[in-house]
């Protein structure tokens, strides 16, 4: 998804200024939380440029604001509220986000699914409060009420096809914060920098020595002792990373094992052994949404859908399971050679 700015006079001002008052650039970093989670930001000026952190909140704060799922304020909380088939107008960040969302959603086959919030409010019930019921009935109930199929965008509006349906695009919205800031970057003459916002990974350019962004794939058993220990390094150039994963948040329910990661067309966990999914793309939220996509096809469905994925320049997969021993095994589809 790439969503679109004007470029205005101040920041056209700014960036024949950076271009012109040379020096050799360095990085500057920054970040803070954002999300339930953290940012960080990175990019290469001569000198600090007081108008990117400002930049950076602005478009973190419009998404908060069209997204968040815990605020009542939120754009997306109004438009679950909104019980009706009614059209209910939608701004621009918002259309843009569920327009992706959705057409991920059928060349995935539904794998990710935009309104899959009626079994992740169960998961996350569940988890505030163990005595809150996360069985199979519950979640065959919640089930009926999701289906990508059943919302629309028309002239600018969505339209449910049931009043009941309700929308959940965390599983995209960090890719897209990602991707909106890049476009913000760009416009301020910032040319090579790194964002990672909640984990997901979008770089452009290069860093001050010419070698491209050197970005990991966590080891999910690693990750479960505190550590972040990479499994696979890559250089990352124009391109994201994201990754999807069960590992990090599950629960046990009753001796039962739960995580966050539903397979919205069956109402439960996926039950392919797939413990982390990564892809890479142009587009963060591409990237994002395709990571919980894979997770739920597993390697097999992975591969089958694979060339319907053409259309949202995807560059490569690599999807994790357990291995002989304690080990993980790799599954790669066009992932590219590490250090390459």
């Amino acid at each position: 998804m790439t969503m679109r700015f004007v470029r205005g006079p101040r920041a056209c001002a700014l960036a024949l200024a950076l271009a012109a008052c040379g020096g050799t650039p360095v990085v500057h970093e920054f970040g803070g939380p954002t999300m339930g989670s953290t940012y960080v930001v990175k990019y290469l000026a001569p000198a600090p440029l007081p108008a990117v952190p400002a930049a950076v909140a602005e478009e973190l704060a419009a998404v908060d604001a069209a997204f968040s799922n815990w605020r009542a304020d939120s754009e997306i909380a109004r438009a679950n509220a909104h019980a009706s088939i009614a059209p209910l107008p939608l701004s621009p960040r918002f259309q843009a986000v569920l327009q992706l969302a959705l057409a991920l959603a059928q060349a995935t086959d539904g794998a990710f699914d935009p309104t899959v919030k009626p079994l992740s409010d169960l998961y996350r019930a569940a988890k505030a409060d163990p005595q809150h019921r996360l069985d199979a009935a519950a979640l065959a109930a919640a089930k009926e009420r999701v289906d990508w199929r059943r919302v629309a965008l028309r002239d600018g509006a969505l339209v449910k096809a049931r009043p009941d349906v309700q929308l959940d695009l965390d599983g995209i919205v960090a890719g897209a914060a990602c991707d909106a800031i890049a476009v913000r970057l760009r416009a301020l003459g910032v040319a090579d920098f790194y964002l990672q916002v909640t984990g997901e990974v979008l770089c452009r350019g290069r860093k001050p020595d010419g070698e491209p962004w050197r970005i990991g794939v966590v080891d999910p058993t690693a990750d479960q002792m505190g550590e972040e220990t990479p499994i696979r390094a890559l250089p990352l150039r124009d391109r994201a990373l994201c990754t999807s994963g069960d590992y990090r948040n599950a629960l046990v329910v009753d001796g039962a094992r739960f995580h966050h990661v539903f397979d919205p067309r069956t109402g439960f966990n996926p039950t392919n052994d797939v413990v982390s999914a990564s892809v890479l793309a142009d587009s963060a939220a591409v990237a994002d949404a395709l990571g919980t996509a894979l997770l739920v096809h597993g390697a097999d469905g992975a591969q089958a859908i694979w060339p319907r994925l053409d259309a949202f320049v995807v560059h490569g997969a690599l999807l994790l399971s357990p291995g002989p021993g304690g080990g993980l095994k790799q599954f790669e589809i066009a992932w590219p050679k590490d250090d390459a």
